[in-house]
């Protein structure tokens, strides 16, 4: 968040008045360009999934903001065609690039102005470490964004710093075998009869199945979200029951993690709404760890024998 909020002020400085934000969104972010909206006048429009309504309004955008894997549900949005869009029209993009980190997706080298990354999660990858990253390849935007970072006191601690430098070491190994692990959970939990619907963009049921595939490099990241029957009452029985994972509102740890979006990441929208992006009171976002996948797998097989 203070890398994005660094970042969105600087964009603001320098002459940004219509933000587009992609809908299905960190909580955080949509809550941040809404007080922003609000203080400074700013116009801030959401849209997509649908991604056309997305692609409509690039060219109205001064600054786009996505995410090239979405929370909770995991959508990958049309990414090459919205760096087209925002190329023939002088629109700057910035991609927050957290769930696919730089091992499966690369925004810089796709077209984007700004790669985001949440270093607490997977660059760091050990659940010690609070901070963020922009990335952006363009050098006259380099001078002006360490000066705003400077003056907003959006500084890491040098602990925090050393930490993540730490943590990329290992990014890679990390990263491939929890995607391995992910798929595979994915794969088993789209198989049991009391799970509704898995997200997981290595899915061929994933709506975005076929983006991921030529968008992605040959990865589909370490999160998967599932949804279960029975609303509040189910998950907290589920969540109660199990031993090996975690509940946590985070991602992309050495431990296998599980989180309630209705409750946490995405609390702050309207109930309507939640259900209309697929948030629904049943919906649960799992980040699989580098532990032993059968384990993690038995851990969530007893749990669902609960419900």
């Amino acid at each position: 968040m203070a890398a994005l909020s660094t970042l969105v002020f600087y964009e603001i400085a320098r002459g940004a008045r219509r933000i587009l934000l992609e809908r299905l969104t960190y909580g955080s972010t949509r809550s941040l360009l809404e007080m922003v909206s609000s203080i400074t006048g700013v116009e801030v429009r959401l849209a997509g999934p649908p991604w056309e309504s997305l692609l409509d309004l690039v060219c109205w955008s001064d600054l786009v903001i996505v995410e090239s894997m979405a929370n909770p549900t995991l959508r990958v949005p049309p990414l090459s065609e919205v760096y087209g869009e925002a190329r023939s029209c002088g629109a700057r993009v910035v991609v927050d690039n957290t769930f696919a980190t730089p091992v499966a997706y690369r925004p810089l080298e796709g077209g984007a102005r700004y790669s985001l990354e949440s270093l607490t999660k997977y660059i760091s990858g050990h659940n010690d470490v609070v901070g963020g990253s922009i990335s952006g390849g363009f050098d006259d935007d380099l001078e002006p964004l360490w000066n705003m970072r400077k003056i907003m006191g959006t500084i890491m601690q040098p602990i925090d710093a050393y930490l993540a430098w730490r943590g990329m070491k290992t990014l890679k190994p990390r990263f491939e075998a929890q995607s391995k692990a992910a798929l595979e959970v994915a794969e088993w939990l789209e198989s049991r009869e009391k799970v509704k619907r898995v997200y997981y963009p290595g899915l061929p049921s994933h709506p975005d199945h076929e983006l991921a595939r030529k968008e992605l490099n040959g990865l589909y990241g370490a999160v998967v979200s599932f949804e279960i029957g029975g609303g509040r009452g189910e998950v907290f029985r589920l969540l109660s029951r199990l031993k090996l994972v975690t509940p946590s509102p985070s991602f992309g740890g050495v431990e296998t993690i599980i989180s309630y979006p209705a409750i946490s990441s995405h609390s702050n929208l309207d109930p309507v709404e939640r259900a209309e992006l697929g948030i629904t009171e049943g919906l649960l976002r799992l980040s699989v760890g580098l532990e032993d996948v059968a384990d993690v797998i038995s851990d969530l097989s007893q749990a669902l024998s609960a419900i």
